[in-house]
């Protein structure tokens, strides 16, 4: 009787120790169900740097991502080729946005990529000041004796298509002799002709819709070239920040379409 006693005890104390045990493990199981905490970059800095036409609309993209993540963003704003320069001096640099894709490539031939995107399109437009007016009502009218025109360096992508579009469309060799000034940044050109320093200037669409321009005629991509705006993340800065900022830029594409780009398709 007693040995019987023993042998229901034993039993009694296995089964409490398993009931105990799976008890303890249940916390591990069910911890593995939590959300996750939302994305956070607190305390951390972001180097940006940005295509001086895209100043009004990153402005706003940085607001929101810093309030989002907690993250700061340094950004600098400039002519794509003068930031690539910067790049490939090493300045520090976590995620960069040129206006013609050229720059992109350049960063991936420089060995400084670590992931790219085509991100945005454009159209180089006409505007004119309130005097050319009178004077400027297509681009023809460019290459008239007396217009005072203004176009950006080539250093800035701006330039290159402006000088493509004049050259393709026949008419370089005379308006060329009407340009006045040639600033480094497609804000620049902006600012000359709102202030009524030339008589016109080529500038991006988004440009001129962002300053409230007036805009007398649109180039085909057939003569200016493709415009395409697009980033890079460069290897070894903040690489999971400047994907995140990237994703939220993407995300709310329809800040830049507010201005007259379109989303890369």
């Amino acid at each position: 009787m007693k040995r019987f006693s023993r042998i229901i005890l034993t039993i009694a104390l296995l089964v409490s120790f398993t009931v105990m045990a799976g008890c303890s493990q249940q916390p591990t199981s069910t911890s593995t169900l939590d959300e996750p905490e939302k994305l956070s970059f607190e305390g951390q800095t972001l180097n940006l740097y940005v295509a001086a036409g895209m100043k009004k609309p990153i402005d706003q993209i940085i607001k929101t991502f810093q309030n989002e993540t907690g993250a700061t963003v340094a950004v600098n704003y400039g002519p794509s080729g003068g930031l690539y320069a910067q790049i490939e001096q090493n300045q520090p640099c976590d995620l960069y946005y040129s206006a013609d894709w050229i720059y992109i490539e350049k960063v991936e031939q420089a060995g400084k990529l670590e992931k790219s995107n085509k991100f945005l399109t454009d159209n180089l437009v006409l505007v004119v000041s309130e005097t050319g007016q009178s004077k400027v009502d297509k681009l023809e009218d460019l290459s008239k004796p007396g217009v005072v025109m203004a176009i950006a360096d080539a250093q800035a992508p701006v330039g290159v298509y402006s000088k493509n579009s004049l050259v393709n469309l026949g008419l370089w060799e005379k308006a060329s002799a009407n340009i006045k000034a040639m600033p480094s940044t497609v804000n620049q050109v902006a600012i000359m002709v709102k202030e009524d320093q030339v008589d016109a200037g080529l500038v991006y669409s988004s440009v001129a819709n962002a300053n409230e321009m007036n805009s007398v005629e649109v180039i085909d991509d057939e003569y200016s070239g493709e415009i395409v705006f697009g980033s890079a993340i460069i290897k070894g800065g903040q690489l999971e920040l400047a994907d995140a900022f990237s994703t939220h830029a993407i995300k709310n594409v329809a800040v830049f379409e507010q201005y007259g780009w379109k989303a890369y398709e």
